[in-house]
């Protein structure tokens, strides 16, 4: 693989030995094969054995589901996650990705809308999904965190259920294991099928630009083209290639995010590198004494975990001599965590942006910057981006404010079961972010067109609170927003209007929240108000609740 951009690569190129991630797959797994490519609670798991163990369930796949079934996977991270993902694809299915934290209301939702067939959960969120409507799936498939880690995945699975009891009671008819799934197919063998690139690869849910929760389809070029896009920005000491020392990346954010699953589950795989999986990074003692044994090279973090580690005084003891690229994305980050971690780490912090919609890197800053400057860099490879007004209309002048527009092989095809693709006839993407670029084609983003929060990485959608605020018996209307939190970026801060006569605190309000919504995304403050801010035609302003 070479370490820099070849001069006039073409990008047909990129795809002449992988012609989809079932091909991408297969090339790693045979040029790589002796090295780990994935490690969790200290057991490895080699090329050569994630290949058998994919190719060993993509057959069960084969067997039980037709090609182009849809596969939602809710799982935190754990040895089994890559292995389902790697052969639902290669079996032809489309994965779709569940946060293992969601409620039943949340879970229902993605389960109905994506029409998955087949459902691969943690034991751990057994009850929630257990207490789900699962009329659209076929078939739910019960993984633990100690799946494919041998006699110590047993001890580890005791110490969850027993110790830290993080398996709650529950019931799932008919529901099948993965650990005898595997031990029945160790044996079978698996011929590629044919999958068009332009198949659907992932439906990954999100609220996009519009905060109407929906999945972007994300097909096997999109994912393979956005691979290579971030072998390219990424510092060629990462990807020395077969001969060289093997990158060792630290893996905190959870694979069902399109952030980690860009980074670890492709590009680390694509380049041969080795994924250390961390289960639970908010378990900080634990987390650090993984870092303690391992020289890492690389790190994908949010801004939020960035600044968590730097207030550990064990964090700050370890030996960073063989860190060459702190990769941040998912959220802005702050100037003043850069700057600790650089004096902390002597590592200068690469910030990427990118959009479930674009697989997800649409740029990243320079991967040998001196300094942390605060841009989201240059356009990723055949990636070309244009500022929009409100009219639409291209603006050409240096450090102008406008839409951020994204045209490249990674923009998704589309929203699954939505009419308005997202994408224009010339293949361009409105991200819904407020940018500018300077003379040297450097984009700085100012602002978000929308409306979305960002809790510590993840998108909270005011209109998905408020509608659950609005169940409540005692309220009459509310309006939610996000306000400054120096944790977690922003907070959610709701704005309610009660029925005439009802009482309520903001205490029970927020519990409510608690038993219909993920956590992240209930409200941090509740306010409550004689009238919302509105239109003439009645709808709520938030911008003025922003200035309340």
């Amino acid at each position: 693989m070479s370490k820099s951009v070849p001069q006039n690569l073409e990008e047909t190129e990129i795809f002449q030995n992988n012609s989809n991630l079932a091909d991408f797959f297969d090339n790693a797994c045979q040029c790589h094969k002796d090295r780990i490519a994935f490690e969790n609670f200290d057991v490895g798991m080699s090329y050569a054995q994630t290949s058998d163990h994919v190719n060993a369930l993509a057959s069960w796949f084969s067997k039980n589901a037709n090609v182009g079934a849809k596969v939602a996977i809710m799982m935190p991270n754990m040895m089994a996650y890559p292995v389902v993902v790697y052969g639902a694809l290669k079996a032809g299915m489309t994965v779709v990705n569940i946060n293992p934290l969601y409620t039943k209301r949340e879970l229902e939702h993605v389960l109905k809308d994506s029409e998955a067939k087949i459902l691969f959960c943690w034991e751990g969120a057994g009850a929630v999904v257990g207490g789900a409507n699962l009329a659209s799936v076929d078939k739910v498939v019960l993984t633990t965190v100690g799946d494919l880690l041998g006699f110590k995945g047993k001890i580890i699975n005791l110490v969850v259920r027993k110790i830290k009891k993080l398996v709650p009671k529950f019931s799932i008819q008919s529901a099948l294991s993965f650990s005898k799934i595997m031990r029945a197919n160790a044996k079978e063998s698996f011929t590629n099928i044919e999958i068009s690139y332009d198949q659907a690869a992932f439906l990954q849910y999100t609220g996009g630009t519009t905060g109407v929760s929906k999945g972007a389809i994300l097909t096997h070029r999109n994912i393979m083209a956005n691979s290579v896009q971030a072998y390219y920005a990424t510092n060629p000491k990462l990807h020395g290639g077969a001969d060289n020392e093997q990158t060792i990346a630290i893996c905190p954010l959870p694979l069902y995010h399109i952030f980690a699953l860009l980074v670890h589950n492709f590009l680390l795989f694509y380049s041969g590198g080795k994924s250390i999986l961390i289960t639970n990074p908010r378990d900080l003692p634990k987390f650090i004494s993984i870092l303690k044994k391992n020289k890492f090279h690389m790190i994908s973090a949010v801004n939020t975990l960035f600044d968590a580690l730097l207030n550990n005084e064990d964090f700050k003891k370890l030996d960073f001599s063989n860190l060459i690229v702190p990769v941040a994305g998912g959220m802005a980050s702050l100037p003043s965590t850069a700057e600790k971690w650089h004096k902390v780490t002597n590592s200068v912090m690469m910030q990427a942006y990118g959009l479930t919609e674009t697989s997800p890197l649409v740029s990243a800053m320079d991967y040998d910057a001196p300094a942390f400057t605060g841009s989201i860099g240059r356009p990723a490879l055949f990636t070309e981006v244009q500022l929009r007004n409100d009219d639409n209309q291209v603006i050409s002048g240096v450090d102008e404010v406008g839409e951020l527009c994204v045209r490249g092989p990674q923009v998704m095809q589309g929203y699954w079961k939505v009419e308005d693709s997202g994408v224009d006839e010339n293949g361009w993407f409105k991200t819904g972010d407020i940018a500018t670029i300077d003379e040297s084609g450097y984009i700085f983003l100012v602002d978000r067109k929308k409306d979305m929060i960002i809790v510590s990485g993840f998108n909270v959608y005011p209109n998905e609170v408020e509608a659950v605020v609005a169940e409540h018996p005692a309220v009459m209307e509310c309006g939610c927003i996000g306000v400054a939190n120096e944790k977690s970026q922003e907070a959610v801060k709701v704005y309610a209007v009660l029925h005439e006569g009802q009482s309520l605190t903001a205490e029970e309000l927020i519990e409510y929240c608690r038993e219909k919504l993920t956590a992240y995304k209930v409200p941090k403050h509740v306010e409550f108000i004689a009238e919302l801010p509105k239109t003439n035609v009645g709808k709520v302003l938030r911008r003025e609740l922003k200035s309340l």
